[in-house]
């Protein structure tokens, strides 16, 4: 009988251990992205689904800054007058970020290191020279 007991009190204790749950920090991270010029003169004519198609030709790469593990790669969407890159409930730390392509133009400025607080959105606006002249 006091094994039994035992027993019961043993299950129980573990039992009431696997079920904290254990939350991460979070941030936020926004960016929007100007890319140009598109055109070697203006006003720049090219059709509205040209421009988009160039602005999602494009990707932010986050990678852990301590492990360089890529955390997260994303294309950027366009809402018509730019790039846009969210992210939601990254884990707070630091990044590194990059963009893809990568060419002498995007080098230039890039890896950028990006901090990501807890509960806060990390905003970023980026200019990507694409060398048309």
């Amino acid at each position: 009988m006091k094994t039994i007991i035992v027993l019961l009190v043993w299950f129980i204790t573990l039992s009431s251990c696997t079920t904290e749950i254990v939350s991460l920090d979070t941030g936020s991270l926004d960016i929007k992205v100007t890319i140009g010029p598109l055109c070697p003169t203006e006003p720049c004519n090219r059709p509205a689904d040209d421009i988009k198609k160039v602005y999602e030709s494009y990707s932010f790469v986050l990678t852990n800054a301590a492990t360089k593990s890529v955390i997260l790669e994303q294309k950027l969407s366009y809402n018509g007058t730019n790039g846009a890159f969210k992210s939601n409930n990254l884990a707070v730390g630091e990044y590194e970020m990059n963009i893809n392509p990568s060419n002498i133009f995007t080098k230039r400025g890039f890896p950028k290191t990006v901090k990501i607080e807890k509960d806060k959105t990390t905003s970023l606006e980026i200019d990507i020279d694409t060398g048309i002249r």
